[in-house]
């Protein structure tokens, strides 16, 4: 068994990131339903005054499928660890690759559109719930590179 499953912060951070992917599908899929049935596009965190720029919307979509593969990713890697006891790195650290960059790319998409500043405390919720997910990138990095220990 892998050192990561004997650390009980990574159990819980794996835990956790399960736990967090499995809303972010839910989520998704809700946002995709409302998409389907009224044209509208209804993302967790609010838009800026005025709404989302027509333009930006294709690179949001975008976003939201990286997303669910991020996320399924996310949640077998978590069943894996903790239901299966199988250590997958590889998959842990795709997910989470996948999960930082969209939160960045996100980010420098809604900062200068004015959304955080209408909306602080949708977009410090979403900040605060993505952020365990970090550390537990770092200790996969770490551990990954510690052991030839891949898929």
């Amino acid at each position: 068994m892998s050192r990561i499953y004997e650390n009980k912060w990574s159990k819980y951070l794996a835990g956790y990131y399960g736990f967090l992917q499995t809303m972010h599908i839910f989520f998704l899929g809700r946002a995709g339903l409302i998409l389907m049935q009224t044209g509208r596009v209804p993302f967790p965190a609010s838009p800026p005054p005025g709404g989302w720029d027509p333009a930006v919307l294709p690179f949001m979509m975008g976003m939201a499928a990286a997303d669910v593969v991020a996320a399924f990713l996310g949640i077998i890697f978590s069943y894996s660890l903790l239901i299966k006891k199988s250590f997958k790195p590889l998959v842990g650290i795709i997910s989470l690759t996948i999960a930082l960059s969209s939160a960045v790319v996100y980010l420098v998409g809604t900062l200068p559109a004015g959304a955080w500043v209408h909306n602080p405390i949708s977009y410090l919720i979403v900040v605060l719930a993505f952020s365990p997910i970090i550390p537990l990138y770092f200790l996969l990095v770490r551990r990954t590179t510690e052991k030839k220990e891949v898929l």
